[in-house]
């Protein structure tokens, strides 16, 4: 009886010429995008909080805030409509 815990050559480059590549490259540029977009969302909110604690100008530091929660809704709709 042939044990199937073990993938011979062929079996393996069987596997490896299956694989979606295009699905793989999709996966990883929404992946990388997520991340822009929370680095991006981070800042715009530490920089809001800064100028509403330490930098005396609250009204630019709401605005900020507002647009570091409002950026990912934003970045999707412009996303979606290209």
């Amino acid at each position: 009886m042939r044990d199937e815990t073990v993938i011979d050559t062929q079996e393996a480059g069987e596997m490896h010429e299956a694989m979606d590549y295009a699905q793989h490259e999709r996966t990883w540029e929404g992946f990388v995008g997520l991340v822009k977009a929370a680095i991006i969302q981070l800042a715009f909110i530490i920089v809001g909080l800064f100028c509403i604690v330490q930098g005396g100008v609250p009204w630019l530091g709401s605005i900020l805030i507002i647009i570091g929660l409002l950026y990912p809704v934003g970045a999707a709709f412009l996303k979606s409509t290209r």
